[in-house]
């Protein structure tokens, strides 16, 4: 006959057993979603490192770093992988930004004061003769110039047309 004090010890052993086993279960859970996120973060850091760097991961050696580089993602220890591995020297400067539009606007809105203040009508004197002003100026692209050509000579046939 077992006696009682017996079975309650294998009962308590065995639930002991199934916690120690669903705890490793949430263990190895929570370790493979913390392995996943640091994996999403360290693509993000190394973009970013990439960036400041002046290289893009999608083409060129920017991308080459990212499939070869497996260390720490910082813009010095990425700079020093990419002068050892491939001798290139990579300047830590991101380009210059491009003019902020506000100023392209303040220049603007000051060159129609200054015709307000002359009193120059807005209305062009000839249409045809601002074309050519307009096709002539070194500051058209050749897109814009070949557009308003071909618009001048449908105005031109329209006008033929009456």
């Amino acid at each position: 006959m077992v006696n009682n004090e017996q079975v309650t010890e294998t009962n308590e052993e065995k639930t002991d057993t199934l916690d120690n086993v669903d705890n490793i279960k949430q263990l190895r859970e929570e370790y493979k979603k913390l392995k996943s996120e640091n994996k999403k973060y360290k693509v993000q850091a190394m973009d970013s490192a990439l960036t400041s760097m002046g290289l893009s991961s999608q083409k060129g050696l920017g991308k080459a770093v990212t499939k070869l580089y497996d260390g720490d993602v910082t813009v010095d220890a990425i700079t020093d992988f990419v002068k050892t591995e491939f001798g290139e020297e990579v300047t830590s400067e991101a380009p210059a930004p491009a003019a902020p539009p506000t100023e392209n606007v303040i220049e603007a809105q000051s060159r129609v004061e200054q015709l307000n203040k002359l009193g120059v009508d807005n209305e062009p004197a000839d249409v045809m003769q601002q074309a050519v002003n307009y096709i002539n100026d070194p500051s058209t692209s050749v897109k814009n110039s070949i557009g308003a050509k071909l618009a001048m000579m449908d105005q031109i046939k329209e006008q033929d047309n009456k």
